[in-house]
């Protein structure tokens, strides 16, 4: 979880290898489909 929520934040995230990117403050609903999606994965 991080503060920057830019789009290029999302992407240097996303290319340093992290699974997801979720932003403060934290929509929870956004955080729970995300944290859906990636147990699903498992």
């Amino acid at each position: 979880m991080t503060a920057n929520a830019f789009a290029e934040d999302v992407q240097a995230a996303l290319e340093a290898g992290m699974n997801a990117h979720a932003a403060k403050p934290t929509d929870m609903r956004a955080l729970c489909a995300t944290l859906l999606s990636l147990i699903k994965r498992i």
